[in-house]
């Protein structure tokens, strides 16, 4: 009887093979074969990241990998250790910070205000603010919720710090976005300048719509709905017992070659916690963005609303080639993708969608400063631009001149910075197109670049996030920056060699020597707050607290009152006297350049930035 089961059985099984039916296995075979955009399928796809992981061995710390199309995941990774010291592997228990793809949250829930009728996406955001909420704008054009989306409301980047140390206490959203709220430098609507200073006063907007704290709203209309049990939002993650837990198990990395830097968990906390704080597991970051393509559109009422969050709100030039969706940006592959990147103290993300193709590519790690599965991703699922996607070259490319980020500080004491990483796209292989818009080459990376002009009649290169101002006598100022720091190399030089010959008797004191050195030591000492501002800027915090911008400023203003009295004292000396007259013209020069450095590069101002 046995035998005869067995068989029976052979024979089933036999039949339903030719009739077409599917075993388990062949569920995974299909998912292999998947089409990506890219042209590759999910099987090679697969290989590539095996020899990714090989050939990158000792070179990363962990990454999360996932990849959908519609319902259908198509496959999930976990590379390496969140963990190195304890060996503890990547898995799907990991929790990672999404770092600014948490905005996406305040986008998506602005749209579904909008769709109930609670909010108008063009009107000004001060109606729905407290009075007198804003205390730094410059312009009194209507700042928006689109303007807020477009990331072209004006603000300069945050001067005051953004990040706090694990424990230290969090305020209201209210309470945190003015105490850092920045300068308005920019006419709204006209420079786009990623700003988290202004994705958080538009979560704040939604607080003030609804009179519930955003946290909770964003547990209640999007976390719940799609069994998002595993993500927390709060600034420091006390929103989510399990959540926190898991987050303190995780370690972040930077590597240099071979060598990895442990960092320790960094567990620091966003105060305007809205533009960066989610955290959690990948297998809720890919419920969430399956969600966003899903025919269904289940975070909302109707399909209609879906397709508009991803319709262009911002394009390149006059052409119809989108920038920005909503708070989505896009980002040109073989296929027109729409999604957002993250990046914190902790490590970075990726949540890169295809509408068309509802393929979507979710990329989760533990290093501030990416790896190579970040930089390789992309193009291997959704392919490379192709040079001749939006047509031949029309005309000769006529992009050139010097060109300052429009996301940096443009007004107070860290002017100079977008002044030290100035761009020039003559260097780059550009194709101009129509309507504004152009195909440049660099480093072998293609990317679209639109033009356009501003009121004040600047030429404005446009890109996603970040534009690019046109800066008039760029060499002169740079040079005015660069005489600035080298005297103050000069005056450690001339102070040891006044200490020299008076140490051995051969100093001859000269009309005003005294009130000369101490110009000396005011170029020395303004070059120093100069550097002390720059470290304080560049450090975990991410911006310089009140007490401690106030005093380097009111230092800056010491040391340009020194250098004034300095240069008085030289051209004083150089008309009574016909002795020494190269040294004080000379010093009265020196002392006049650095006075004009204070001034243009505002180093002096602490306030109202």
């Amino acid at each position: 009887m046995q035998i005869l089961k067995q068989m029976r059985a052979a024979i089933l099984a036999g039949t339903m093979l030719l009739a077409g039916v599917q075993m388990p296995v062949s569920a995974a075979n299909d998912a292999d074969a998947a089409m990506l955009p890219s042209g590759s399928t999910v099987k090679a796809l697969k290989m590539e990241l095996s020899n990714l992981e090989i050939n990158a061995k000792d070179l990363f710390a962990s990454a999360a990998i996932g990849i959908f199309q519609g319902k259908d995941v198509l496959d999930t990774e976990y590379f390496g250790e969140t963990d190195l010291a304890q060996h503890t592997a990547a898995n799907e228990d990991s929790v990672y910070e999404w770092g600014s793809i948490s905005k996406t949250l305040i986008w998506v829930s602005a749209m579904q205000l909008r769709e109930q009728g609670k909010l108008d996406l063009e009107r000004d955001v001060r109606d729905y603010l407290p009075d007198g909420f804003f205390q730094h704008l410059s312009y009194d054009e209507p700042i928006t919720m689109l303007n807020l989306m477009n990331h072209n409301a004006g603000w300069q980047e945050t001067f005051r710090p953004l990040w706090k140390a694990d424990g230290e206490p969090v305020r209201t959203l209210r309470e945190e976005l003015q105490a850092v709220e920045p300068a308005q430098v920019h006419r709204p609507g006209e420079v786009t300048a990623y700003s988290n200073y202004g994705a958080a006063v538009a979560a704040y907007v939604l607080e003030c719509i609804t009179g519930q704290d955003y946290g909770e709203y964003v547990h209640a209309h999007i976390f719940a709905p799609l069994g998002m049990e595993h993500t927390a939002i709060a600034a420091d993650h006390s929103d989510n017992a399990w959540v926190y837990a898991q987050r303190r198990k995780v370690r972040s990395y930077r590597f240099v070659l071979a060598n990895a830097a442990d960092l320790g968990p960094c567990l620091n906390t966003v105060g305007i916690y809205p533009a960066g704080a989610a955290t959690g597991t990948l297998n809720d970051l890919m419920t969430y963005a399956q969600a966003l393509v899903n025919d269904d559109a289940p975070l909302f009422q109707s399909p209609e609303t879906q397709a508009e969050l991803f319709s262009g709100t911002d394009f390149y030039g006059d052409s119809e080639i989108p920038l920005c969706a909503h708070g989505f940006f896009f980002e040109e592959h073989a296929v027109r993708t729409c999604g957002h990147t993250g990046a914190t103290t902790a490590g970075q993300a990726n949540l890169l969608l295809d509408p068309e193709s509802k393929t979507g590519l979710v990329i989760m790690t533990n290093e501030p400063d990416g790896n190579v599965f970040l930089s390789k991703l992309p193009a291997l699922v959704f392919g490379d631009l192709p040079a001749d996607k939006y047509g031949a070259a029309q005309t000769d490319a006529a992009l050139n001149g010097y060109y300052l980020n429009a996301r940096s500080l443009h007004r107070g004491m860290a002017r100079m910075m977008p002044f030290l990483t100035a761009v020039n796209p003559q260097n780059m292989e550009q194709q101009q197109l129509e309507n504004g818009v152009f195909q440049v080459t660099n480093g072998g990376a293609a990317a679209l670049i639109g033009s356009r002009r501003g009121s004040d009649g600047n030429a404005v290169l446009q890109m996603p996030a970040a534009d690019l101002i046109a800066v008039r006598g760029y060499l002169p100022k740079l040079c005015l920056l660069t005489v600035y720091v080298l005297l103050g190399i000069a005056g450690v030089y001339l102070l040891r060699i006044r200490h020299q010959l008076k140490k051995h008797g051969k100093l001859t004191a000269g009309s005003g020597a005294a009130v000369m050195t101490a110009g000396h030591v005011g170029w020395i000492g303004s070059v120093l707050l100069a550097v002390l501002m720059a470290v304080f800027y560049g450090s975990a915090r991410g911006g310089i607290l009140y007490p401690a911008a106030a005093g380097i400023g009111a230092g800056q203003m010491l040391c340009a009152a020194v250098c004034a009295a300095a240069a008085v004292t030289s051209l004083a000396a150089l008309l009574r006297t016909n002795a020494h007259r190269v040294r004080y013209a000379a010093n009265a020069v020196c002392n006049v350049l650095v006075i004009a450095a204070i001034l243009f590069y505002q180093l002096y101002r602490f306030w109202g930035i």
